[in-house]
């Protein structure tokens, strides 16, 4: 997905300066352990930070108001910010440089870790096309087209790079290596990534050699020189990539849906490539799972809201990375809106211009704390075909693609976070996804204050009758035992 590089720009020209900039060369905090420690589940942002339900300011960089966004989110990537600015042609070859002093950006990553703290920040890396004015005219890696001329990517106005010339791929590793020099970055974000052969193909002539041989080069190279403490994304949307796997953290799995949202046959292949992921990229990993709204819809629609459900509770089973879900619209120099997406936003269309719509709404659910997970990835309930059940601490998450409504029997009381029902047995409709949160249960059956063996003698000797029927599946069990036997 492309994005508007007016900003980047802006951030990455400079004049003659009257004072000297600071170049950003700092230590970070620990990156696995913010991945580790976060709890279920956990939503990425993808270069739009805006949370379309969120009071939205006239300037949306307004410090507040971005912190807060951001906070929101466990993962996020987009162009050089937080204070730091790109010096891609110095003498001493690409910088990341504090826009004023050094201290503020610091300090702005720092407020953010104190209401996250297990914020992680990414920056792009645009090695494949960049705005005209980014580089000189007559920089040697521009994609030149047989009569010399700079090629433009179709529907957007960057020009494109050759990346596969052994001198584009040092400027780029030189701009990873800076950012993984400024601690107030957790990795890079690599945008087009592919090994599909079609692919290669495409204006083959132009470049200077294999596209897809370029690619695996150029990571190969980036992740020798950054080292492992450093997080490498590419958008795959769902392919896989074998070359690169061993030297990418994750993927950003842009699914890119349809107007009538998604079919069971493609959530079967965004399963499998999720599940590619989590067995072959390296650690820690981040896979990066976005799901794309109706477009004709706003992202509060019931329909809209159901496939959220889906997307989340398709990520909480089948990995352990993160979640996010846009407004399906798709951005570019010409694209038109079924509604306002937000108050103003028509006129931004008449005054014209390239942009793009990564926005998300903040769903209330994914303001729940499953916890950590227990559960094995990917695991059948009941082995029924496309029903998939996975615990964590302090709840379950439950996906249906089954082709039909289902029920599950978990075993002891959960309420379901959209249902709002408190019960042990719960329905799911098919293509929809439920996440339920483990109630306390009073496992002190005799009422003296403690649980201890005696309560475990009063639940066995019930054994077949009504009560006390602590999971209230109604019958005394082994499975009420067991919840005495956890609550000592």
């Amino acid at each position: 997905m492309k994005r508007n590089y007016l900003l980047i720009l802006l951030l990455s020209l400079f004049t003659i300066l009257g004072y000297a900039e600071e170049v950003c060369e700092i230590n970070r905090p620990s990156i696995v352990e913010r991945i580790e420690n976060r709890t279920y589940p956990s939503v990425f942002g993808a270069w739009s930070h805006e949370l379309l339900n969120y009071p939205r300011p006239d300037d949306i960089y307004e410090w507040s108001y971005y912190k807060e966004m951001l906070a929101h989110r466990d993962l996020y990537w987009g162009g050089a910010n937080l204070g730091i600015q790109w010096r891609f042609l110095t003498l001493e070859g690409v910088k990341l440089v504090a826009a004023g002093a050094l201290w503020l950006p610091i300090e702005r990553k720092n407020q953010i870790l104190s209401e996250n703290p297990n914020y992680l920040h990414l920056i792009a890396v645009y090695y494949y096309g960049a705005h005209p004015l980014a580089y000189p005219e007559d920089w040697p890696y521009w994609l030149r087209d047989k009569s010399g001329s700079r090629v433009q990517d179709e529907g957007w106005s960057e020009l494109l790079i050759d990346w596969t010339h052994p001198g584009a791929q040092d400027h780029f590793v030189q701009q990873a290596v800076a950012a993984a020099k400024c601690g107030i970055f957790d990795g890079i974000f690599l945008d087009w990534w592919s090994e599909e052969p079609q692919w290669d193909q495409e204006m083959a002539d132009l470049y200077h050699g294999s596209k897809v041989d370029g690619l695996v080069s150029l990571v190969k190279r980036i992740r020798e020189a950054v080292g492992d403490d450093f997080l490498i994304i590419v958008n795959t949307n769902t392919r896989k990539i074998p070359r690169s796997a061993p030297y990418v953290n994750g993927s950003f799995m842009e699914t890119i849906g349809s107007i009538k949202g998604y079919s069971r046959e493609r959530l079967i292949e965004i399963e499998d490539a999720l599940s590619w992921y989590e067995e072959n990229f390296r650690s820690p990993q981040v896979n990066c799972l976005e799901g794309s709204g109706i477009p004709s819809e706003p992202l509060d629609s019931p329909t809209n809201k159901q496939s959220a459900r889906v997307f989340t509770t398709l990520s909480l089973t089948h990995s352990n990375g993160y979640v996010s879900f846009n407004t399906g619209i798709r951005g570019g120099n010409n694209h038109e809106h079924a509604y306002e997406i937000w108050e103003g936003h028509s006129q931004e269309h008449t005054r014209g211009g390239e942009h793009a719509h990564a926005e998300q709404y903040w769903y209330p659910f994914w303001d729940v704390n499953l916890g950590q997970p227990i559960g094995e990835k990917a695991q059948l309930y009941e082995d029924r075909d496309g029903l998939f059940i996975r615990e964590f601490t302090n709840g379950w998450a439950v996906y249906n693609r089954s082709g039909t409504e289902q029920n599950v029997q978990l075993p002891m009381q959960a309420i379901g976070v959209a249902s709002g029902i408190t019960a042990t047995q719960h329905t799911i409709p098919d293509l929809d996804g439920e996440m339920y949160l483990k109630t306390e249960v009073n496992a002190d059956v005799n009422g003296d204050g403690v649980v201890n063996i005696l309560d475990l003698v009063a639940v066995a000797n019930a054994f077949g009758e009504a009560e006390p029927d602590l999971n209230d599946d109604g019958i005394v069990n082994i499975q009420d035992l067991v919840i005495v036997a956890n609550a000592f």
